[in-house]
């Protein structure tokens, strides 16, 4: 084969990658199958391994994992003539082995629906084999986690999927999987420290908590990374190549940065619990159930909480570290609490169901996976003996078969016979479980071999094996004897078998130390590994397969050798010879690789913007992926484009009659939303009462960086929001994250209002235009420069006064509609309310919507008044139709926001012609006026009625009274303007007084200059007329003076 890795396709929507393998041969086996069975399974595929071998193609991606047939040269892939292998999700494909023994062949599980088989491939190159088999994990574990994300999203109402907003306030590496009840008060008061340290020394070594070590902080900064920089794990790559000694013998504490948005959604899932990022759109930290030993919150700070959870770090050793989070009060914390502790029950219980139902102790398959865990590791003579032992517990006719079918294919080894035993017994366990009933009671095995961690069975295995260990290397030995294994056994735990240094492990002085030394590794070592003991062994060596070839680093390999049946043998680390070169050689290829380097760099750097745009573009098609209701032409999309171009636009007033013909004309889709950036400059530009501001002027970025009370409201309507739109569909995905976003950042700015449902569309239908800090602008625009908070204001007066308004215009304009309502006592609070609190969002298309906001921004408010009026004018004789309340409230709730295109174009046409600013200001103090016409009160209603009425009343009043109080800051805001202004025109008076005073005195100047100059030509005899000509002398009077001379 020319080369093992075919293709690698790679875009930011699709990524495959493909490898050109051959076929050894594959098997179908039961799904109860271990890993401690596979290496059987792998043996006896190999053992019946066709001449032929197929060459296949495996195309691993994000989604699936195809093994296809690999077509001859010049010849298309055609499905009729050649065969796919198998097809299925990355999380699937489980249990990878890899033979030792044989580096270019390894094995997979594939786990399907209905049934699971066994595959073994050959790859050429055998140093590809590591990386395909990582790239499996890889994928695997991405699409297992995806898969349980979207589950998640479909979750039934039983499941778990509660989403909290908590402050991320840092970590801290602990010793033990529990943790005393202040711990979470220990590591607040650890990250303040850190942190007043960090502000007076600004190094990594402020407020070190032990003197004389380095603490275990990040070199860039002394607190904790930016999210984004968080691998898989939730573990940065600083704290990836930290000193596992270091980081056990003391707390690694790390802060979060202050300057950081630490803010989190903290989500419990069935079985896992998620930290997503707002800010980086992202989840920051993943961890499961399994992984999580201790939850606890703060006694001294009852705000905090935090878990302990197990890491893994590179050379595959474990620690724990505690993260810690901040509510914002008391009751939040308590209810997180709880709701840890339901998922964990919820969590447990469905596991143990899932067990049982599975198997149990008694199982034909959990028969076989202890007896594979045996023999494990056993030399071929010790497996012999071991299955003999076993095949005793067989009855006479399931011993006759197995002896017959081993016999038959005439084994020529103990490892062969050992394999055909196994293969038949395998066969025999599988149809045992297909008959199998599950017994709720655990058995109990009297076998000696079953044991567990009794120091009498260690013993036991130390007798009986310690000659054969003392006669036989202690690796190669293993290597001849099986093929592959997935851990190592539990006599077989010896020290250099743990991830330590290569001059950690002494020879041994004698055999009774040695003995003594393997009792107590025994004894300490815990008995389960997260790696197996080749794959140990594999990362302490550095080998060819994880480095470069070209590398300037020694490279090791082991030597093992036998010194006799009385020693265990030595393993020793030999140098290899490297290849010497000269001094311009090597600075020829120093040059070039920093070449390459800077040329990999740019790029990189090229990709990543290409990535970036190619992304912003698919988000901004998505985003505006709905139906236009008025097609902008192109001479309007000119004229829009103009005057957006125009320079310092936020100054210039431009022509009111010239906006109002091109909105009604039509808005292009894609400059949608700038044009609404522009609607409200000009709006501002002829406002000459100056809006009241915001009290609270933090920035947005600022105001994301704080929790706030009403996250339970949001994140409840984030789903409700644009349900089926697909920017807003995914479940805290970047439109939910955005959205949370926004409304979490208004309701901080504004408390009085905080949160109120409805303002989650209005919010959705700009980000659906323009950026996060952009569409926070102009929902404040909307909200205070507008006037439109007043509607969402608690006791919701300014909605029941709109509610009054709109039926009086009804009641003028569509009197036999109005009276049809009131016959059925039908009022507009019964289907127009959503229409003033979402401008229509909640139930009608974007693309109306869209035109809805363009007027909005044109004219304000009073455009929801005619868009209703508009909508209920025109469907009068349909609803005039419906005689009973349930029918025309689910008409006008239903019917009528499914209008189409032609009718939804006529309505806006209708409101652009429309004025109803007058009548709206007349029906507003009509009834204020009917309102104060209470207070008469009639004699029937009792005391506490009374009462309750000018309560009613009373709040009524007040908040009118805080109206008025408004209009009059407005209104004195306004005559301090107008004050200032007639002062500006007095100042300008007065100077040109004094230039006219000064114009005077000059001319007067020049008239008696004048006078001088006539005076002084008078004397010298020249004339001059009166527009200040000289007249000349005539010449005959000239030439007569002179004859008389």
């Amino acid at each position: 084969l020319p080369c093992s890795v075919l293709t690698e396709r790679t875009d930011p929507f699709h990524t495959e990658v493909q490898y050109r393998l051959r076929l050894i041969g594959s098997l179908p086996v039961h799904h109860l199958t271990t890993m401690a069975m596979l290496p059987w399974i792998v043996a006896e595929i190999t053992r019946s391994k066709p001449l032929e071998r197929d060459q296949f193609c495996l195309c691993v991606s994000a989604s699936w994992v195809r093994c296809v047939s690999v077509c001859a040269e010049r010849v298309v892939w055609d499905p009729l003539t050649h065969s796919v292998l198998f097809e299925c999700r990355p999380h699937q494909l489980t249990k990878l082995i890899h033979n030792s023994q044989e580096p270019s062949s390894f094995g997979c599980l594939v786990r399907g629906n209905a049934n699971c088989a066994c595959y073994v491939f050959q790859c050429q190159d055998s140093s590809k084999v590591p990386e395909i088999i990582s790239t499996l994990r890889q994928v695997g574990k991405s699409s297992a986690r995806n898969d349980d994300l979207t589950s998640l999203s479909n979750k039934t109402s039983t499941s778990f999927a509660k989403k909290f907003e908590v402050l991320f306030c840092g970590r801290v590496s602990v010793a033990h999987k529990k943790a005393p009840p202040a711990l979470i008060d220990e590591c607040i008061e650890k990250f303040g420290r850190l942190h007043v340290g960090a502000g007076v020394n600004g190094n990594g070594a402020a407020g070190s908590p032990t003197p004389g070590k380095r603490p275990v902080l990040f070199k860039r900064d002394p607190s904790f990374p930016s999210l984004q920089a968080l691998d898989e794990n939730g573990l940065s790559p600083e704290m990836s190549i930290t000193n596992t000694t270091d980081a056990q013998n003391q707390s690694g504490v790390q802060p979060t940065s202050l300057q950081e948005n630490r803010t989190m959604l903290f989500t419990v899932g069935r079985s896992q619990i998620y930290l997503v990022s707002p800010d980086t759109k992202k989840v920051a930290i993943e961890k499961s159930f399994r992984e999580i030993s201790f939850c606890s919150q703060g006694i001294r700070h009852v705000d905090h909480f935090g878990f302990i959870c197990r890491e893994t770090v590179e050379g595959g050793t474990c620690h724990f570290v505690c993260y810690v989070f901040q509510c914002t009060d008391e009751s939040l914390v308590d209810e997180i609490m709880l709701t840890l502790k339901q998922a964990f029950s919820v969590a447990a219980l469905q596991q143990n169901a899932k067990t049982q139902s599975q198997q149990c102790d008694s199982c034909p398959m959990q028969q076989l996976h202890r007896l594979c865990e045996r023999i494990e590791g056993l030399h071929p003579s010790k497996i012999k003996l071991e299955l003999q032992r076993h095949l005793a517990t067989l009855d006479n006719q399931e011993q006759a078969s197995v002896f017959e079918n081993t016999m038959r294919a005439r084994p020529k080894s103990d490892q062969e016979e050992n394999e055909l035993v196994m293969a038949s017994l395998r066969s025999l366990y599988e149809e045992r479980q297909k008959s199998h009933q599950h017994s709720l009671h655990v058995d109990k095995y009297s076998s000696p071999y079953d044991c567990g961690q009794s120091i009498s069975f260690y013993l036991f295995c130390l007798l009986a094996f310690l000659p054969l260990s003392l006669n036989l290397s202690p690796l190669g030995g293993l290597r001849a004897r099986l093929h592959s294994s997935s851990s190592v056994p539990n006599f077989l735990k010896f020290q250099f078998l743990a991830p330590v240094q290569e001059n950690d492990f002494p020879e041994p002085k004698s055999r009774y130390s040695h003995i003594h030394q393997i009792t107590m590794t025994m004894l300490v070592c815990p008995a389960n590994h997260r790696h197996s003991w080749r794959q140990q062994i594999f990362l302490r060596v550095a080998t060819p397969q994880k480095m470069p070839r070209n590398s300037r680093h020694q490279m090791f390999r082991l030597d093992y050798s036998e010194k006799g049946s009385g020693d265990m043998g030595s393993m020793r680390v030999v140098p290899e010879e490297k290849i010497r070169r000269s001094k311009e050689e090597l600075r020829e290829l120093w040059k070039k690789a920093i070449l390459q380097q800077i040329l990999l760099q740019r790029m990189e750097r090229e990709n990543q913007k290409l990535q970036a745009s190619e992304s912003d573009l698919q988000n901004r098609r998505l985003k505006l992926d709905y139906e236009e209701i008025t097609p902008c032409l192109k001479e309007v999309t000119l004229v829009w484009e103009k005057m957006l171009g125009t320079p310092g636009r936020a100054k210039v007033k431009f022509d009111t009659e010239t906006i109002h013909a091109a909105v009604a004309q039509g808005v292009p889709r894609q400059h949608r939303g700038e044009i609404w950036k522009f609607l409200s400059e000009q709006y501002l530009l002829r406002q000459t009462v100056p809006s009241r501001p915001p009290a609270n002027d933090t920035p947005y970025k600022e105001l994301l960086k704080q929790l706030t009370s009403q996250q339970h409201a949001i994140l409840i309507d984030l789903g409700r929001t644009f349900p089926t739109h697909p920017y807003f569909q995914a479940q805290l995905g970047a439109g939910q994250l955005s959205l949370y976003n926004l409304l979490k950042a208004y309701s901080l700015l504004d408390p009085e209002v905080g949160y109120c449902q409805g303002l989650s569309f209005i919010a959705g239908v700009l980000l659906l235009h323009m950026g996060e800090e952009d569409a926070f602008n102009m929902l404040k625009f909307l909200m205070y420069d507008m006037g439109l908070r007043k509607q969402y204001r608690p006791d919701m007066i300014i909605l029941q006064i709109q509610m009054y308004q709109l039926s009086r215009l009804l009641h003028d304009y569509h009197r036999d509609l109005y009276s049809h309502l009131e016959q059925q006592e039908i009022g507009p609070s019964l289907y127009a309310t959503p229409w003033f609190l979402t401008f229509f969002a909640s139930h009608f298309p974007l693309g109306f919507v869209a035109r809805v906001f363009d007027m909005l921004f044109l004219q304000g408010s009073e455009v929801i008044f005619k868009v209703a009026l508009s909508l209920l004018g025109s469907h009068k004789p349909l609803i005039l139709q419906h005689d009973s309340l349930e029918s025309i409230v689910d008409f006008i709730k239903t019917t009528l926001p499914n209008l189409g295109l032609v009718q939804m174009e006529k309505t806006i046409n209708q409101v652009c012609g429309m004025d109803v600013s007058k009548q709206l200001q007349a029906y507003e103090v009509e009834y204020h006026v009917l309102q104060d016409e209470l207070l008469d009160t009639p004699p029937t209603l009792n005391q506490h009625q009374r009462a309750a009425q000018l309560e009613r009343t009373n709040q009524s009043l007040r908040q009118q009274n805080l109206d008025l109080l408004e209009e009059l800051q407005v209104s004195h805001a306004r005559v301090c303007s107008l004050e200032n202004q007639v002062q500006a025109l007095v100042h300008s008076e007065g100077r040109l007084k004094e230039q006219v005073s000064a114009l005077e005195q000059e001319k007067k100047q020049l008239l008696s200059t004048v006078t001088r100059l006539q005076d002084l030509l008078t004397s010298l005899g020249i004339h001059s007329s009166p527009d200040g000509h000289t007249v000349p002398t005539p010449t005959g009077v000239k030439d007569t003076q002179g004859h008389q001379d």
